[in-house]
């Protein structure tokens, strides 16, 4: 059994290079960076991965939809509504939602809003693949 919190700071770690996986037989989560493995050969290295069921990655995560349904929440305040939807158009996307977020005393509730959808996420992923978890 593992705790949801350990799968939610996979999800959270997962980025453009850097995927996470858990493994059943030792009931941790674990980073694909290779140069972590340097001690097993590469037969131990593909069994490891073999065993091991990855984390949703960043596409499936899609922390820009998150920003999407958190502004919709925002829609009855007309000014920042639009203030967040002009942030994030455009590179730089998700550090001008931040600072948006930020500068109408907001950021609290967005990361409330986005550590629910992270909660959310790791007990679908738990449950689609059988893993039993508690909470902390």
């Amino acid at each position: 059994m593992i705790l949801l919190s350990e799968i939610i700071a996979g999800l959270e770690t997962v980025s453009d290079i850097t995927d996470v996986y858990y493994n059943p037989e030792t009931e941790e989560t674990f980073l694909s960076d290779i140069g972590e493995f340097e001690d097993l050969n590469e037969d131990e290295l593909d069994e490891l991965f073999e065993k091991s069921i990855i984390l949703p990655t960043r596409y499936e995560i899609n922390e820009y939809e998150m920003m999407e349904g958190f502004i919709k929440t925002k829609n009855s305040n007309t000014l920042l509504y639009n203030q967040l939807c002009i942030a994030i158009n455009g590179p730089g996307a998700f550090r001008r939602f931040k600072d948006t977020c930020i500068n109408f005393d907001i950021i609290d509730e967005w990361y409330k809003f986005r550590d629910a959808r992270y909660r959310k996420l790791a007990i679908k992923w738990c449950n689609e693949h059988n893993i039993k978890y508690k909470e902390d």
